[in-house]
């Protein structure tokens, strides 16, 4: 993103095919972002494949890039070159989008798991039965996922009464003691309310981020250098995109701390529940073999994380470890 804004690549394209609609040569900014990106990835991922299965690969990602990219790009520079107070307008859409998605995900998991929804009988006597220890009325239990799958999880989706317990077919797969340590610790996050205290922080942290987009886009000494005049103007997608990444990390990383504030909180409530810290711990253990959960992060990882590195959480199964602190 960063040399298509120095090469100026969307300028080139479009001042040589001389494109006129505004939305014509949104379509067109996209489609060299989405090229630039193709190129980008070419050395790490081309190593790993055949030429064909390489190039097949690519043509897919990059059309479905193109394709998002554009259904997303479209509404966005029509309220950058309708209004100053675009980045409000956004935001409604992107909250009523984050809501509308938390209160549906539910019914879209279960639709897509068809007639593997429901579970076996005694798994989901075995969720039911944690869930009656921790004082959780969790109703229908949702297995997801493909059988046969290596990599399971486990997760509550949802708010209010559409909240639900998503459980992935290849984890209902592991021992039983071990699928209950992963059942209470979902629990936990259901019974300390996570999700809903999740939602607010993440509405005005988008809030947030775009009213700093708005501003750093109106600063024309930034402009001139992209070679635009405003916003507006379609050449200004890299540049849009560069901004928005650069003004989205602290929140990034803001969204990343309470997860894991949220995470630790989990694991407090499932060693208190069923204290039994040794199979928590070898829960963790069977996380990071089979699901490649990273046992320690670089301190460069940290900060975006969602959740602890395993060896963190590990060490607070045990009596004489404190739980971990800071992020």
């Amino acid at each position: 993103m960063v040399v298509c804004v120095v090469a100026r690549l969307p300028h080139r394209i479009l001042d040589t095919t001389d494109v006129r609609s505004w939305g014509l040569a949104v379509v067109v900014a996209v489609a060299v972002v989405a090229g630039a990106r193709a190129m980008a990835r070419a050395p790490f991922t081309l190593r790993h494949k055949r030429l064909r299965q390489w190039a097949v690969g690519e043509v897919k990602t990059s059309l479905a890039s193109l394709v998002a990219g554009v259904l997303a790009t479209l509404p966005l520079y029509a309220l950058l070159r309708s209004t100053p107070n675009w980045w409000l307008a956004a935001w409604l859409i992107f909250a009523g989008v984050t809501v509308l998605w938390q209160v549906a995900t539910p019914a879209v998991l279960r639709a897509r798991a068809g007639a593997a929804t429901t579970g076996s009988p005694a798994l989901i006597a075995q969720v039911h039965a944690v869930a009656e220890k921790a004082g959780v009325d969790v109703g229908e239990v949702i297995v997801a996922g493909k059988a046969g799958a290596r990599c399971g999880n486990a997760y509550v989706v949802g708010l209010g009464r559409t909240r639900r317990l998503v459980i992935e077919q290849a984890l209902s797969a592991w021992p039983p003691e071990l699928v209950d340590q992963v059942v209470a610790h979902e629990l936990g996050h259901w019974r300390l309310g996570h999700t809903a205290r999740r939602l607010p922080l993440t509405l005005l942290a988008e809030l947030a981020a775009l009213g700093a987009a708005a501003a750093v886009l109106t600063f024309a000494p930034l402009l001139d250098w992209a070679g635009v005049s405003s916003a507006g103007d379609p050449r200004s997608y890299p540049l849009l995109l560069v901004v928005g990444a650069v003004v989205a990390f602290p929140v990034r990383c803001l969204l990343a701390w309470r997860d894991r504030a949220q995470e630790r909180a989990a694991d407090r409530f499932a060693l208190d529940l069923l204290d039994q810290p040794d199979r928590f711990d070898a829960m963790l253990q069977r996380a990071a073999d089979d699901s490649g959960v990273p046992r320690t992060l670089p301190w460069w990882r940290y900060p975006t994380a969602g959740h602890p590195p395993i060896d963190q959480r590990a060490a607070a199964c045990h009596p004489n470890a404190s739980h971990p602190k800071g992020s």
